[in-house]
């Protein structure tokens, strides 16, 4: 589908007051979009109260003349179908929401106030810097934000980067809520001004009405002054030509290879740096990554992402190591500058630039998934770097081709601008970093070693990529059939169905193709499930390099496990989609790992089940909720004891017989005719010759009504963690229907009851979850100040008493139900969408393809009375299953009755009935 926003044809003006503006009219958006940046990230934090932006852009959220209540302008833009959010960064902080298209009018006036006029309450301020200490603590042992600090203390110490961005309650607590209110306010008058804000707009509304809004809305800001601060380099040359040595708390071995580059935002229409890291991250054969794959020195590489502002950037090339590549880092670093030597020999070669400027206009024309609000935030910020003729291009392909441009972009990626971080548990260590007590040290990198890179030899195996073969020239639309709007079934014999339907609706040379495969040799058992996830990493492994080439022309593929076998999925362009699934599919069936593939994969399966255990708690929990709920799934925890013992013969016996005994459903959707669909069907079901097999089940756990079950989950984490899950009693439209109203009813309350009001903990939400279509209703805390046993008595609490005052509610009903209606009866947003439904809609056998608009026409049939009577039934225990997944943390154990306390996953599962 193509992109709705013309940026080309945005309106730019600029208020009498600084303001600038950037308006974009979408006549057929059923959505208006809105976003401000202000110039007011934590650069401008003074020194001795660091945080200080970001703790400003919560207070925004706690009340302001019209709107006095906390979080009231979340609620009452939630009640015009929208959401609001917003984010703090290094030189901005941005304000940003969505809301029905008709409401724009309605909400505006409110976001303003919120921008202009807060009141900065003394409470108010004492709460939030304990939900700010909270988000701290939540992410202390997250090892990016860990990397984030020594990067941090590696940096020019002058450069404002180098402050504490997020702030907790040590650096607060050095100021009174009084004194703290002073700072806010002087922060806000100074920086929260017309020349200081950009703003940008989608919507419906004719553009003189938006104008007019926007001046009735904006035009009272004062101007201010323009905050055009000069700051000192980000590096100096003490800080470059270094080494630093982190310890992870995963089990990682990475290295990350960085340039700091000056900013190149002039270069917008070539975009130099687009090509480069396309090149360097190219992963077919005779690629960097190929090479060091060879060697088993590494096991992916991602170019260009880094650090970037106003006045500097970070280019990066980060690689993930093998013990192999750790040893032999400085080879690794080599084999780069030597792709990059042969990239600038290789510059002058204009087809390569243009094959990429063809990729990226494809993925341009046909980009799905399109997320509007992202990308007015973004142009919201732009404008304070761009003028508007140049806004119009950013999002545009790369451009024309300009050599010179391209050598200078590559002039700057040499040993003099070189840091490298080296990431590993073995790495020595001498510092701590501050907040977040990480272990690193800083050396500077070997003599020899910079000498070696000044002057790279070229490698004879490295090579850039040819010509891609999957690149077509022309990607034309087919003719509508009759009767292929829905999933026909192609083909019905035993052990193999094959589905197809053809794209009536989004007019894209696209489509999608799901082969899905349910061996019982793959989910027999805890070794099975083990010898399947080493025999996938293996496949995927051998098909990387091989068909690197199609994923980068549009042609994208994933093998991927599921609870009773694996799925493979292409996406993408369909006039070579059903060759690459052909071959994909050969691959899947014939391919057999060597041993020295498997014991590679074997030790990163491991690796990876025993980074799943860092996990923060309530990521645990509701992993584990999922373990115990459906019986083929397995805990990383079980996967981990028999991992080690599993053995080659273990893995191809399982193969072999996976392989020997099966079911498979295959589902193409897409912009294919008919004939091509049933020739393509007739190819796959020779391939499946021996799928003889039935479907697997997908049965629940039937929890019990009235007795809640308890099962604790140990966690390398301090913050005790609660999940409480309430399981309906069937997978009824009437059951599913109540659970999606009661979750919406009761999700705001208990966010502002239990996070912004007693002030449990940062991670505080409720969510509707399925499993397998069964529906039920989640509440859940994570928190770095009580322990399970409270967490659960103020959830619990706060659910009897509102489950009693449902009457409350009633005034809130046709809005909850309004909101509903929409989410259900929302029509597919891309093509992808819509394939990935109707693939669900035959994985649980809803075969008229219309489930949720039957929930839509059941939710609109509801009245409050179901309602209360549901409520009134969860109250006394009469409706549900309960289950309760906690994590003690640093606390005291949360005592539970013995027999309602699971201990054992699998013994549950023996004795729990399924549904």
């Amino acid at each position: 589908m193509k992109n709705t926003i013309k940026f080309e044809n945005a309106h730019h003006i600029t208020l009498p007051n600084g303001l600038r503006v950037m308006a974009c009219h979408t006549p057929d958006a059923e959505e208006a979009h809105v976003s401000i940046a202000v110039r007011s990230g934590h650069f401008y934090d003074p020194h001795d109260c660091q945080g200080l932006a970001h703790l400003l852009e919560h207070m925004l959220f706690m009340g302001s003349r019209h709107f006095p209540k906390p979080n009231a302008i979340n609620d009452f833009i939630e009640q015009q179908g929208g959401t609001l959010n917003a984010w703090t960064g290094t030189e901005y902080a941005n304000y940003h929401y969505s809301c029905h298209a008709g409401s724009l009018a309605q909400t505006l006036p409110g976001f303003a106030d919120i921008l202009r006029q807060p009141l900065f309450e003394e409470l108010s301020i004492s709460n939030e810097v304990k939900n700010i200490h909270a988000e701290f603590e939540f992410k202390k042992k997250d090892d990016l934000r860990r990397l984030y600090q020594i990067h941090k203390e590696t940096c020019n110490p002058q450069h404002p980067f180098s402050k504490f961005s997020v702030g907790n309650s040590d650096t607060f607590s050095k100021h009174t809520a009084g004194e703290l209110k002073q700072r806010l306010k002087a922060m806000h008058n100074e920086r929260y001004c017309g020349n200081n804000l950009c703003l940008c707009i989608a919507s419906p509304m004719p553009i003189d009405q938006i104008n007019a809004l926007i001046h009735q809305c904006f035009g009272s800001f004062t101007a201010g002054e323009l905050a055009d601060d000069q700051w000192p380099p980000l590096y100096r040359e003490s800080e470059l030509g270094i080494q630093i040595n982190i310890q992870p708390l995963q089990s990682a071995k990475r290295m990350i290879v960085t340039f700091a580059l000056p900013p190149l935002q002039n270069d917008y229409e070539c975009k130099p740096l687009n090509y480069i890291s396309h090149l360097i991250g190219d992963e077919g054969e005779g690629s960097l990554l190929a090479f060091l794959k060879e060697r088993d020195w590494a096991l992916n590489l991602i170019a260009g992402a880094g650090i970037e502002g106003d006045g500097f950037k970070d280019f990066n090339v980060s690689f993930q190591l093998t013990n192999e590549g750790l040893i032999n880092k400085y080879k690794v670093l080599q084999a780069l500058f030597s792709y990059i030597e042969l990239i600038k020999q290789a510059s002058s070669e204009q087809w390569r630039y243009q094959e990429k400027a063809q990729l990226d206009a494809l993925a341009l024309e046909y980009e799905e998934n399109i997320k509007p609000l992202n990308l007015i935030t973004e142009y919201a910020q732009h404008q304070f770097v761009f003028s508007p003729k140049e806004l119009n291009k950013l999002r545009s392909t790369i451009g024309s081709f300009d050599h010179s441009v391209i050598l200078n972009a590559l002039s700057h990626l040499k040993p003099a601008n070189l840091r490298l971080k080296v990431i590993s548990k073995d790495v020595p260590a001498d510092k701590t970093c501050a907040f977040y007590e990480a272990k690193y040290s800083v050396e500077d990198i070997p003599l020899e070693v910079i000498a070696s890179l000044n002057s790279p030899s070229l490698i004879d195996e490295l090579e850039l990529p040819p010509p891609n073969p999957y690149l077509g020239n022309e990607y034309q639309l087919v003719l509508p059939e009759s009767g292929f709007h829905i999933p026909n079934k192609l083909i019905d014999k035993q052990g193999y169905q094959f589905w197809f339907a053809q794209d009536q609706q989004f007019h894209s040379p696209k489509g999608d193709i799901y082969i899905s495969f349910d061996a019982t040799s793959f989910s027999e058992s805890l070794t099975a499930v083990a010898a399947k996830r080493i025999w996938l990493g293996a496949l995927n492994d051998h098909l990387q390099a091989k068909y690197y080439r199609a994923e980068i022309a549009g042609l994208h593929y994933r093998i991927y496990g599921h609870q009773a076998g694996f799925t493979l999925h292409t996406r993408g362009f369909t006039n070579q989609q059903p060759l690459l699934a052909s071959q994909l599919m050969d691959a899947v069936i014939n391919f057999i790992p060597d041993e020295r593939a498997f014991s590679h994969h074997k030790y990163l399966q491991e690796q990876a089940l025993h980074n799943s255990l860092l996990n923060k708690p309530t990521n645990r929990l509701f992993s584990r909720l999922s373990v115990l709920i459906q019986r083929n799934t397995q805990a990383p925890i079980e996967l981990l004891d028999v991992m080690s013992d599993t053995s080659y013969d273990d893995m191809l016996l399982a193969r072999k017989s996976a392989f020997e005994h099966f079911f498979a459903e295959a589902f193409m959707h897409g912009n294919w005719t008919s004939n091509e669909a049933e020739q393509f069907a007739t190819s796959t079901y020779h391939l499946c010759k021996h799928s003889q097999g039935s479907p697997l089940s997908r049965a629940v756990s039937k929890l019990p009504v009235g007795d809640t079950l308890y099962h604790q989950v140990s966690c390398k984490h301090d913050d005790g963690a609660v999940v409480l899950y309430l399981q309906a009693p069937s997978a009824s439209l009437s059951d599913t229907a109540l659970c999606m109203v009661l979750e919406q009813m009761l999700a705001a309350p208990f966010f502002n009851s239990l996070r912004t009001e007693q002030q449990l903990g940062y991670i505080v939400g409720t969510g509707y979850v399925p499993h397998n279509q069964h529906p039920g209703i989640a509440f859940y805390i994570q928190s770095p100040e009580k322990g399970p046993k409270p967490l659960l008595e103020a959830m619990t609490t706060f659910l009897y008493q509102q489950l009693h005052e449902i009457e409350f509610y009633r005034f809130y009903w046709p809005t909850i139900q309004e909101n509903l209606l929409k989410q259900l009866e929302e029509r597919d947003l891309t093509l992808s969408m819509k394939s990935q439904r109707l693939w669900v809609s035959l994985g649980t056998q809803d075969l008229e393809f219309n489930r949720n608009l039957k929930l839509a026409e059941c939710v609109k049939k509801l009245s409050f009375e179901h309602i209360q009577g549901f409520a009134d039934q969860l109250a006394k225990r009469e409706r549900c299953g309960e289950i309760v997944l906690y994590s003690d943390g640093k606390f005291d154990p949360m005592p539970t009755c013995e027999k309602r306390t699971i201990n054992s996953i699998a013994e549950f599962k023996q004795k729990i009935p399924y549904h």
